[in-house]
């Protein structure tokens, strides 16, 4: 069957030249359709087109993939192809087979393939996603779930971009115990490339894998600037610090700041300024200060979304009391209460901390008086035993 189907392509292509490209001919469509995901974001597919090889004529595939009126389309020569992309549900494959013979051409009808859209969700699972990058590698992203979605609904959340992928690492809940975000750590730096996130969201009767994709020049966080140095002078103060490290840029140009300068806790001042440096004229030598800086790229170089957090407090003429002086006070306070009780009450203190040594009483004293009291030792003689023998002597009568 192929090869005859073959025959009759190559004879009205090369012989019916009144005949418009691909009217009246039937060109198979393909079939097995298949998708297969090789990993995160990449997907493989394959069919069969019915045809076998002929070397006078030259066929190829026409493969798109699309959702929302976007379509992905290439041409291969193989009966695969692979698509980088995420697909949810909603979306649709198609494949078509072009048979051509010098400049003439025919072509199969679409092959289409449908991914569902989401069963039992009337809305969009997901909303007001939002992702920040921080810390070079590490990227956090939250959302809030539609009233449809259970609570105790199964969530398996991806990143990727360029060529890496990466899964959640820690899942962010609130009080009632509902997954609401997501935090991860990619492990190297990110790029100035996409960022795409695909978010499989299930229960035990739907199922819905929204997609998002951020820029990481919008969602970057910087880090708090470091190394603050303050340096006194006639006119004021002099501030320089570290100018944070950026994913995007490096330009000095391209940071602006927020220098806040407090009053013994009482807000004095917010200075916006363009260079990891600046002067403060209006400040008092005789009070007390904190200073705190935050830095955010600026509109000229792509600005992102997000300040950064303020720096640590660093306090300038600290006219905090010395905290070994309650010590001291507290010391003094109680020598000079034990002298008082020692002046009121010492010598009953002092008989009950060193009790006097107990008289003898009256009867050892007199026993101790007599004069006989210690007799010089004699030894009883030994009593004398006499041992009387008496001697009986036998007379013989006979």
């Amino acid at each position: 069957m192929p090869s005859s189907i073959a025959l009759i392509i190559f004879f009205h292509l090369v012989y019916s030249e009144a005949i418009p490209d691909s009217e009246h001919i039937e060109i198979p469509q393909p079939t097995d359709f298949d998708v297969t995901e090789i990993h995160l974001g990449v997907f493989n597919f394959t069919w069969n087109s019915n045809l076998s090889y002929n070397k006078d004529y030259a066929v190829h595939y026409k493969v798109c993939i699309g959702d929302l009126g976007n379509e992905d389309c290439k041409e291969e020569e193989r009966k695969v192809a692979h698509f980088r992309r995420f697909i949810s549900r909603g979306v649709f494959a198609k494949v078509k087979t072009i048979v051509s013979f010098g400049n003439r051409k025919a072509e199969s009808n679409w092959t289409v393939r449908n991914f569902p859209r989401s069963k039992g969700i009337t809305e969009q699972a997901l909303q007001n996603v939002s992702c920040i990058l921080y810390n070079f590698d590490h990227i956090n992203c939250t959302w809030e779930t539609a009233k449809e979605v259970p609570d105790d609904a199964h969530y398996s959340v991806y990143f990727w971009q360029k060529n890496t992928d990466f899964p959640c690492h820690q899942f962010i809940r609130n009080d009632q115990r509902k997954i609401t975000g997501c935090h991860s750590k990619k492990g190297t730096a990110f790029l100035d490339k996409s960022v795409h996130i695909l978010i499989n969201v299930s229960g035990a009767d739907f199922y819905s894998a929204p997609r998002f994709r951020f820029n990481p020049y919008k969602i970057e966080k910087l880090n708090p600037p470091e190394n603050i140095t303050i340096e006194k002078k006639t006119h004021g103060l002099n501030i320089v610090w570290d100018q944070p490290y950026s994913l995007i840029t490096n330009n000095k140009l391209c940071f602006i700041y927020e220098v806040n300068l407090n009053e013994n806790e009482r807000f004095f001042e917010t200075l916006k300024i363009n260079y990891s440096e600046c002067s403060i004229t209006t400040f008092d030598t005789t009070k007390s200060y904190s200073l705190q800086i935050r830095a955010k790229r600026a509109s000229a170089c792509r600005k992102n979304l997000f300040w950064s957090d303020w720096s640590k407090i660093i306090t300038i003429n600290d006219k905090s009391p010395d905290p070994t002086v309650p010590l001291v006070v507290i010391a003094v306070v109680l020598s000079a209460l034990f002298l008082i009780l020692l002046k009121w009450k010492g010598p009953k203190v002092l008989l009950k901390l060193f009790p006097p040594i107990p008289s003898p009483t009256n009867k050892i004293k007199q026993w101790l008086e007599k004069e006989d009291i210690i007799q010089p030792y004699t030894s009883k003689e030994h009593p004398t035993y006499i041992e009387n023998i008496i001697k009986i002597e036998e007379n013989d009568t006979l």
